[in-house]
């Protein structure tokens, strides 16, 4: 009677095992069930994340936005088919698919991506793309642990009730955070700022529009979730102190375009060519003697409409060597320091800029530069010069009145196979 009973639960005990291994149907534990819920939990998270955020990106390029659509699309359907339906592969494909967006991400943010409207332009983190990659981080952790070691999950726990406080605890933080990510707060500065790249950024038919794309990821404005995108500077609202510092900063960079009206004064004065003409940031003459702080009445770069002697002044820049990041500028937080820094840097040849920083290593030492990554050197452009108050803002990277062609001058026609050229052709 006791060895039939023992052999029955024996049995009963071999089902159970049997059905929690079974590639047919869910396991039965507490603990199985538990991290299969979590993980659903915060897979629909950042699936609602991506998809609140893919209209935005759709505005801006088509593989973008429906790159968002894919992985949302993804991470909503493993959360349903992993509480309804666990298998292996399911756990595979999500260390594989979050390891892959988390990867992308990375590099969007630090080199930039090698492909689409903002090719090889590095983006700041922002608190949406951060919260969502460490959820994913939790999906790859969990599904890593199901992969691993199953019989780990096999067995009920004994201490239920803290298994679950966890589980729950740990999926309401994920929830309420990708909740607060989908606010306006975040998803409408995301928009307004421009990362739409829509008429309320620029218009497309600018002089410097009509030259090209920007040839450089530091010539681009930044929104308030990190994204670079072209047309005008984001402003913020600064104090009267702010602005009456300010307005005393910019009478002592004013008395700088008297003195330089024309190239010819500014090679008189020790200014040499670093960059030939670039439409929408003008030719850059440098001192680098002027490089070692920032100082209003002394900018270390002069911006011109060519490089003739007679070319005429359009801007200041202040190129300022300064370890641990952005110097302190103009009063304010409306003068955003660039850098140029990405995929390697600039082409340099001579002491001028040859190449921009999409130029491969190969290419640049093909036509004898080499590239240089200025890791501690912040740049300010300042379009204060009398006709020249460019309308994308004071502080804007581009001046979009500044057209013309590459090598040339403000006032030539645009290169061949430029948009300012196929428009001129079509008339």
């Amino acid at each position: 009677m006791d060895s039939g009973s023992n052999a029955a639960s024996d049995l009963a005990e071999i089902s159970v095992r049997g059905a929690q291994n079974s590639p047919g149907g869910p396991g039965l534990s507490d603990r199985d069930r538990t991290v299969r819920w979590l993980a659903a939990s915060l897979s629909l998270t950042v699936g609602a994340v991506h998809f609140g955020y893919a209209p935005h990106h759709l505005a801006e390029d088509w593989a973008h936005g429906w790159f968002f659509m894919a992985i949302a699309a993804y991470q909503c359907l493993f959360a349903v088919l992993i509480v309804a339906r666990p298998r292996r592969w399911l756990w595979a494909s999500a260390i594989a698919v979050n390891s892959a967006i988390i990867a992308t991400w990375l590099v969007s943010r630090t080199v930039g991506l090698p492909f689409g409207p903002e090719a090889l332009r590095s983006e700041s983190f922002s608190a949406p793309d951060i919260v969502s990659s460490v959820i994913e981080a939790v999906i790859i952790v969990l599904s890593i642990v199901a992969l691993t070691v199953p019989a780990a999950l096999e067995r009920d726990s004994k201490d239920r009730i803290s298994l679950r406080f966890a589980a729950f605890a740990i999926g309401t933080v994920a929830v309420v955070l990708g909740a607060l990510m989908l606010t306006p707060t975040y998803t409408a500065a995301h928009e307004a700022a421009g990362h739409s790249h829509g008429a309320a950024s620029t218009s497309g038919t600018t002089p410097c529009e009509l030259s090209g794309p920007p040839v450089s990821p530091g010539q681009v404005a930044t929104d308030a979730v990190g994204h670079s995108h072209r047309g005008p500077s984001p402003q913020v609202v600064i104090s009267a102190s702010e602005r009456e510092q300010l307005a005393t900063q910019q009478a002592l960079a004013r008395t700088v375009v008297a003195q330089y009206p024309t190239v010819a004064e500014a090679e008189a004065a020790g200014y040499r060519m670093s960059t030939p003409y670039v439409p929408c940031i003008g030719a850059h003459y440098t001192n680098m003697r002027l490089a070692i702080g920032f100082d209003p009445a002394r900018p270390s770069e002069l911006l011109f409409d060519g490089t003739a002697p007679t070319s005429k002044l359009v801007g200041l820049s202040y190129l300022v060597w300064h370890p641990g990041g952005a110097p302190d500028g103009f009063a304010g937080a409306n003068d955003l320091w660039h850098q140029h820094n990405n995929n390697g840097g600039l082409c340099q040849k001579g002491g001028i800029v040859v190449g921009a920083e999409a130029m491969s290593e190969e290419d640049c030492k093909a036509i004898g530069g080499r590239k240089v990554a200025l890791g501690d050197v912040w740049m300010l452009h300042d379009w204060i010069v009398p006709g020249w108050e460019c309308s994308w803002g004071v502080f804007a990277g581009e001046c979009p009145e500044l057209g013309g062609r590459t090598g040339g001058s403000a006032w030539d026609d645009p290169a061949p196979g430029s948009v300012g050229a196929q428009l001129v052709g079509a008339k």
